[in-house]
């Protein structure tokens, strides 16, 4: 089931309830399946293969794309190749049939528009290219969704707005004082409309340095930028950037905006509209998709899920996450809102591999009771990580800001500081960086089902990364332009020398273990630094990392190596 039934809450009313009430027998035409194809290089008697090869991927892929997945080591295998034109102009000529409406290189697949409810799908399914055919959407009279009643408008004194505490209790700040915004970073957005994001003040900036994109409509409709709002309050926890008012995690990244979800019914045939864009996403070379959506239910309960498919190769959109993922993009989807429901569980596309999966809390730190569970059905932890949730600041039609409850809001709030850390990175692979974002996490060597790896650091993810750009923790040689420590190994006191610190200028030390566990922290000074730990740590290689409490510039993340005597 989408975000706008589980996963987004206005002030305590549900923002888009979009059940539908009353009886579906009123159900018309069109009727859409989903139909699954066999080869794409080797197909069938009388049909021609796809025209696309492996050998040249620009055919199909941009050059950002492309520069994405050779600096991941990424290869381009047959999946990435456009289904055979061929199978589609077959499909198009079956009596009945209207339109091709989508198409899934990923899966290979297309999903079909048919007008006569009487329609027989074995005439799809007795195609010769053809391996699967499955009813994924009835379209009842359209009816107008329930508008949610705006919050209490709260105040907030910082120049963050209603940004601070989201940015604050995940380390962002860390990463923002260090001037790391999300530039160069591409966020592809795929959600249910954008309305107002071409007019509101909150998104002016990005609007006039022309980082804000559409990406497209799965559903064809000629702008993203109408059907609903719930993809202009996701974008502007990311995107937002109105002094006093709203400040998102990653104002600074270039947004591509994209439609998959039906605000207006439930049926599977949106997981097929999200692979779509998603692959557009990964053709045009995006670096990040954020995912506020998540499936279970439907209207027609022939079509639901199951716990037991939460595997993450199960749903065709956990799937197609999954194979996103293998692709290089770092991404980051809402646990689902169903934690209080009969479901409880975490919803598709939460359970795919290689993710992050947010889950929310409160401003405090506790678990909302709406966030969904885990673990998967495979036993992987599930959710990921956790982020604010609850009473989460977010732009409303009238150019203020409001507050709401939702996972749909706890992923773009980690979504964008993930690629503000990976500006900080360039260097790092998108699962580098999700690894490193997941071991920050304050429960990362207890996670549980309700809270996963709980609340991630990017200050100490960062140290984390930093760490692994000097080769995995091993002790450094004394350098002249580089911070050294001495004496190696140490007990419980270190001299630290650094060539960019002045004397008598103040320094802030923290010490983490190799999971990025914090261990401890303490003011020291001058060019060669004084530090003696608080505590007596086990024996083993950990990460210093020096802050100045004024500017917030960071120093190196240092490995050193202690030993318990």
């Amino acid at each position: 089931m989408s975000c706008l039934r589980l996963t987004f809450f206005v002030a305590g009313f549900a923002a888009a309830s979009f059940s539908i009430s009353g009886s579906l027998s009123g159900q018309t035409a069109p009727l859409k399946y989903w139909v699954h194809f066999t080869s794409k290089t080797q197909p069938p008697a009388g049909f021609e293969a796809t025209p696309y090869a492996v050998s040249e991927p620009a055919e199909f892929l941009s050059d950002r794309a492309l520069a994405r997945r050779a600096a991941a080591g990424i290869g381009v295998n047959e999946d990435d190749l456009p289904v055979p034109p061929s199978y589609l102009s077959a499909l198009a000529e079956v009596e009945g049939v209207v339109d091709v409406l989508v198409t899934s290189k990923w899966l290979n697949a297309a999903t079909v528009q048919v007008t006569d409810s009487a329609f027989d799908p074995s005439a799809l399914a007795d195609l010769p290219f053809v391996l699967d055919v499955r009813s994924v959407a009835v379209l009842p009279v359209p009816r107008d969704p329930i508008e949610a009643a705006p919050a209490d408008r709260l105040l907030d004194t910082t120049s963050y707005g209603a940004g601070w505490t989201p940015l604050a209790q995940l380390g962002g700040d860390f990463l923002h004082e260090a001037g790391h915004l999300g530039a160069g970073k591409w966020i592809a957005v795929i959600d249910a409309g954008f309305e107002f994001v071409d007019v509101l003040p909150v998104f002016e900036t990005a609007r006039n340095e022309g980082r804000i994109h559409e990406g497209l409509d799965a559903m064809h409709s000629p702008t993203v930028y109408a059907h609903h709002r719930h993809g202009m309050y996701v974008l502007g926890t990311m995107a937002g950037h109105l002094e006093d008012s709203l400040i998102g995690t990653a104002p600074a990244a270039d947004y591509w905006l994209y439609r998959s979800e039906d605000a207006y019914t439930e049926y599977v045939i949106e997981e097929d509209y999200w692979i779509y864009a998603a692959e557009h996403a990964d053709s045009i070379g995006v670096d990040l998709i954020n995912t506020s959506l998540g499936y279970s239910l439907f209207d027609d309960p022939e079509m639901n899920h199951t716990h037991e498919e939460l595997d993450g190769l199960t749903t065709n959109i956990s799937i197609g996450m999954t194979m996103a993922a293998d692709r290089g993009i770092l991404c980051v989807t809402s646990a689902g809102n169903s934690g209080a429901s009969a479901w409880h569980k975490i919803t598709a596309p939460a359970d795919a591999h290689g993710i992050l999966a947010v889950g929310a809390v409160t401003a405090s730190g506790v678990h909302a009771p709406f966030s969904g569970f885990g673990p998967s059905a495979d036993g992987r932890v599930k959710p990921d990580v956790m982020a604010l949730g609850v009473a989460a600041g977010f732009p409303w039609i009238d150019s203020t800001i409001t507050y709401g409850n939702g996972t749909s809001f706890a992923s773009p709030i980690l979504c964008g500081l993930a690629a503000c850390l990976w500006e900080a990175h360039p260097e790092a692979t998108s699962a580098e960086v999700r690894d490193a974002i997941v071991e920050s996490a304050h429960l990362f060597t207890a996670p549980n089902d309700s809270m996963g790896h709980g609340i991630p650091n990017f200050m100490v993810a960062d140290a984390i990364l930093e760490a692994n750009a000097i080769n995995e923790f091993e002790s450094p040689e004394v350098d002249d332009n580089s911070l050294s420590a001495f004496p190696q190994p140490a007990t419980d006191f270190l001299q630290v020398r650094s060539p960019w610190a002045a004397a008598g200028e103040i320094w802030i030390w923290h010490l983490y273990n190799q999971n990025g566990k914090w261990i401890d922290s303490g003011f020291t000074e001058g060019e060669t630094m004084s530090i003696r730990l608080n505590v007596a740590p086990e024996s083993g290689t950990y990460i210093l990392t020096l802050v100045h409490p004024q500017t917030g510039k960071h120093q190196d993340a240092l490995p050193v190596v202690f030993i318990n005597r």
